[in-house]
């Protein structure tokens, strides 16, 4: 009998080495480094584009308006650590300026579907993030687990 588990253990410990240095996986690299600014510029506009039926006008001003937006975010990034918490101010009041000439940029239907667009965006990255109580700050305990059921 203990050889039998012995064996078995030595089996699924070499399936598991193996399968551990499968090569063959793909490894996706961060979306931002594979653009370059203006190409996710260019990305972001054309999508708004489609689902806000901008005119041409309109799309070469969204253009750059996500151009600056993407190249101050890109600067921001390579900052220390330490220094993007201290301009967390100074990034909250330019993101309200971007948004601002957005506004100028759209009417009112096109407001209401990228608005909508958005919505839908939060809705999906919030149903990816941790559980409840687990989130970074987060002040709520996690559930607890449900009691064993006693037979």
């Amino acid at each position: 009998m203990r050889k039998l588990i012995l064996s078995i253990a030595i089996v699924v410990i070499g399936f598991t080495a193996a399968h551990a240095q499968d090569s063959t996986r793909v490894r996706k690299a961060p979306r931002a480094a594979k653009f370059t600014a203006e190409q996710r510029a260019e990305m972001a506009s054309k999508n708004m584009q489609q689902k806000l039926a901008l005119t041409d006008d309109q799309k070469q001003k969204v253009y750059q308006v996500e151009l600056d937006r993407v190249k101050k975010n890109d600067e921001w990034r390579k900052q220390d650590e330490n220094a993007m918490k201290g301009k967390m101010d100074e990034r909250k009041a330019f993101l309200k300026a971007s948004k601002e000439k957005m506004d100028a940029i759209l009417t009112a239907d096109q407001k209401k579907n990228l608005a909508a667009s958005r919505d839908e965006m939060r809705g999906k990255m919030k149903d990816r993030k941790w559980p409840k109580g687990l989130r970074r700050g987060d002040k709520t305990p996690p559930p607890l687990p449900a009691p064993p059921a006693n037979n």
